[in-house]
């Protein structure tokens, strides 16, 4: 246990500074993810470190993708695009709690909901920020009337199908590493996380109040009960 703990100390504290280094994460994002991750590397080694690593990599990769012209419809994410330490704990916590429940009662179901609630966090920034980048008429889900892009609630064609790659990525990831068993449930997994984000973007149109980590708590939290029940 101390050598696990010592390995992801060391593997979450270089990443972390990494991070930082290259303007993914600002300094509370960084103290935030040294938390989230060593606690995700302690629980489910580095194979769960993996999936956490592609999120936070993908999410940033795709922030950053035509920053300059989100920042001009104003859609752009607050400061220069650096995630902080509440954006670490609105998408990571419910897979935090799966991998935590993983390691205590040695059950792959909450190993694969783990994978589910971070296929749901991915997806929904790759749903956002392409659909903020692509998209010039995005539909409110509940109405499907036409609204600006970056209003809460609001799907595109563009965001969808980046939204459905990025639940697959990441199932596909966990199913290479080995924490899936086949292709099936795989195929489950991707499915939750995607439905994940509608939900998100359900509870979005019609709770604008919520505020947006509060609805992508609750994204990563259906992504993971889904997987549970489906799988």
């Amino acid at each position: 246990m101390a050598s696990q703990l010592s390995s992801a100390l060391l593997v979450t504290g270089a990443f972390a500074t990494l991070a930082y280094a290259l303007g993914m994460i600002s300094r509370s994002g960084a103290l935030g993810g040294l938390l989230v991750g060593t606690t995700i590397y302690v629980s489910l080694g580095p194979r769960g470190f993996a999936i956490l690593a592609l999120f936070v990599v993908g999410g940033s990769l795709l922030t950053r993708l035509g920053y300059g012209r989100k920042q001009r419809t104003g859609t752009a994410q607050e400061h220069g695009g650096r995630r902080s330490a509440r954006n670490a704990i609105a998408n990571c916590a419910v897979a935090t709690l799966c991998a935590l429940l993983a390691a205590a009662t040695g059950s792959e179901a909450f190993t694969v909901a783990f994978v589910a609630a971070l296929g749901a966090a991915f997806a929904d920034t790759a749903e956002s920020e392409i659909g903020q980048l692509f998209s010039r008429a995005p539909r409110l889900i509940s109405t499907l009337r036409k609204v600006p892009p970056g209003t809460d609630g609001a799907i595109s064609l563009p965001g969808t199908l980046a939204g459905v790659a990025a639940a697959g990525l990441t199932s596909a990831l966990a199913l290479t590493l080995g924490m899936l068993a086949s292709p099936a449930p795989a195929l489950l997994v991707a499915i939750a996380a995607f439905l994940g984000t509608l939900a998100d973007s359900l509870i979005g149109a019609r709770y604008t109040r919520i505020g947006n980590e509060a609805t992508n708590v609750l994204c990563t939290l259906v992504a993971a009960l889904l997987t549970l029940i489906l799988v």
